[in-house]
């Protein structure tokens, strides 16, 4: 990530470009750290060139604007991204950073204290690959009546937990296979993507189905049922269990910060 400095009288006005995550936090938390000790406390952060950021650097984000907050300044977001402006709206993030339209329209917040141009959030498009709409494949680990394992399938994440996760997956069918063979005690292979836990990365683990709910889709375009599908973890590597611990950990604490923000 490039990072470039900028100012207005006693507004600074930091500008990324590129991808912000744990591998370029410290040098940005450092350069931070020093500016808030030589008395920096009106931050403008202009997020227009920012294509990627990670929980654990929007972590670093909320924290800077607690703690700029109890020295009786403020930091903004100016020019989001589309992947920003989508990131703050899915996580619930959007009264934490004040969004402007310019850099101009920012300053004159700051320095005025006025709310001229904020953008308004609420009705943009949630982030598809971020919460809610993350895919999941998934099959069952024993063979069919042929012998051979049944062919992957694929759901979508509801929610995610420390100890597993709820997903649903949509009958093609009036006979559809899954809903056979899915109830509790059956066990699955399941691989999916968290880019904001983990960018290009696959969670691999088999889980043990605990739970399974049919419902009636509203959608006349589908064959009619909804499986709503909660799992618990079963065999699952060190790794992937802390990335994920560490994610859910993250989504608590920005709900949190959003709530006290509100």
């Amino acid at each position: 990530m490039k990072l470039e400095e900028k100012r207005f009288k006693d507004v600074a006005i930091l500008t990324f470009v590129g991808e912000f995550d744990t591998f370029n936090l410290p040098m940005f938390s450092e350069r931070v750290d020093r500016m808030l000790e030589d008395g920096d406390k009106l931050f403008i952060l202009d997020v227009r060139l920012l294509t990627f950021i990670n929980s654990s650097a929007l972590g670093y984000l909320i924290q800077l604007s607690r703690r700029v907050k109890e020295a009786s300044g403020d930091v903004v977001m100016s020019r989001p991204s589309k992947f920003v402006r989508k990131t703050l709206t899915t996580l619930g993030l959007e009264a934490i950073f004040p969004i402007f339209e310019s850099d101009e329209d920012a300053i004159l917040y700051l320095r005025k204290g006025k709310d001229t141009g904020q953008i308004e959030l609420v009705s943009s498009e949630p982030e598809k690959t971020l919460l809610g709409e993350v895919p999941v494949m998934f099959r069952h680990t024993e063979p069919g009546e042929s012998g051979e394992l049944p062919p992957n399938q694929v759901g979508r994440i509801l929610n995610l937990m420390k100890d597993g996760l709820l997903f649903r997956y949509e009958a093609k069918t009036d006979d559809d296979p899954v809903e056979g063979y899915m109830k509790p005690g059956t066990k699955l292979k399941l691989k999916f993507r968290q880019p904001f836990a983990v960018k290009d990365h696959y969670f691999e683990m088999s889980a043990d189905v605990s739970d399974v709910s049919t419902v009636e889709d509203l959608n006349e375009k589908a064959a009619g049922r909804v499986l709503t599908i909660m799992v618990a973890y079963d065999e699952l590597n060190e790794g992937d269990r802390q990335l994920l611990d560490r994610f859910v950990e993250d989504q608590q604490h920005w709900s949190r910060e959003a709530h006290r923000n509100g």
